[in-house]
């Protein structure tokens, strides 16, 4: 089976935009020309690769299957341009997703210190958000807790930290070096989204100890949980290093959730030598043994 480019293209449009029209207008090509090569394609596999849905299309079965292989093509492309034209690699595009924007700052600065002429795509998440754009190659690195090894995945170790109640500055209980969840269950609590890390290692510590707590509000926004935590709405809980101090709280680790978190650089493996990707990659572990020691 000889597949064109233009077919697969094409294909891997119409998957990222939902529908013929935009993908058309995506490539810079007509609507009519991108049907023409997703008919070709479902030809040579005798088998639908779209099925019509409200306003658009979503993948068949074998659609999905195919999209699972296609999906490298963009790679492919791009490690050939950098091979024959090297002086690209210099001015590489990097999209990222972090978790953890302030922990990486840092890391962002040494980069373009090292690569002033490169373009860095910053998108926020929760963890799992920023691991399934990874997966869904909807990004280049992921900057996120990946407590578990996985196939084919690479990571970085580069800062660990704790998890903190965060009080307001004059509470009974800020000047405490570690507070208990049995403490902290006698006052009102902030809870994060309940798909953040966060909150699954706040739930983990009062399951542990069998306590059922007081949340009587949940915040997006690590920031907004702690601007709540100063105009006395509760008490809330934040990784040490996601969030600036400040003279308006205080962070107090949690006694039963002493475990390092470890904040890590990750990258798909079979993408290790992209360019952008692999200079990233250099960047973190020539800055990692500061961040680290932080």
């Amino acid at each position: 089976m000889d597949l064109s480019m233009s077919e697969i293209k094409a294909f891997n449009a119409t998957v990222k935009c939902g529908n013929y029209t935009r993908a058309a207008a995506d490539l810079g090509v007509s609507q009519p020309a991108i049907t023409v090569q997703i008919r070709k394609l479902e030809a040579r596999f005798d088998s639908a690769l779209f099925e019509r849905v409200n306003n658009g299309v979503r993948l068949t079965a074998t659609g999905q299957a195919l999209y699972k292989i296609t999906r490298q093509y963009p790679d492919l492309e791009l490690s050939i341009k950098a091979l024959a034209q090297p002086g690209a690699a210099s001015q590489p595009v990097v999209r990222v997703a972090t978790a953890s924007p302030l922990i990486f700052m840092p890391l962002f600065a040494a980069f373009y210190q090292h690569y002033p002429d490169a373009t860095l795509n910053i998108t926020s998440g929760t963890t799992n958000e920023c691991r399934e754009m990874l997966h869904e190659r909807e990004v280049d690195i992921g900057l996120y807790p990946a407590a578990k090894e996985e196939k084919g995945i690479s990571r970085l170790s580069y800062h660990s930290h704790c998890l903190t109640a965060v009080v307001p500055h004059n509470h009974e209980l800020a000047n405490l070096p570690t507070v208990s969840v049995q403490q902290l269950a006698d006052y009102p609590l902030i809870y994060s989204r309940s798909n953040a890390y966060t909150q699954y290692l706040v739930d983990k510590a009062f399951t542990g100890c069998d306590v059922e707590p007081k949340h009587h509000i949940h915040m997006d926004s690590r920031y907004d949980t702690c601007e709540a935590v100063v105009y006395g709405l509760g008490i809330g809980f934040a990784l040490e290093n996601d969030v600036r101090p400040d003279p308006r709280y205080r962070m107090v680790r949690v006694a039963e959730s002493d475990e390092e978190v470890v904040e890590h650089v990750v990258w798909l493996k079979s993408r290790s030598a992209m360019p952008g990707i692999r200079n990233f990659v250099d960047v973190a572990i020539q800055t990692r043994s500061s961040a680290l020691s932080g």
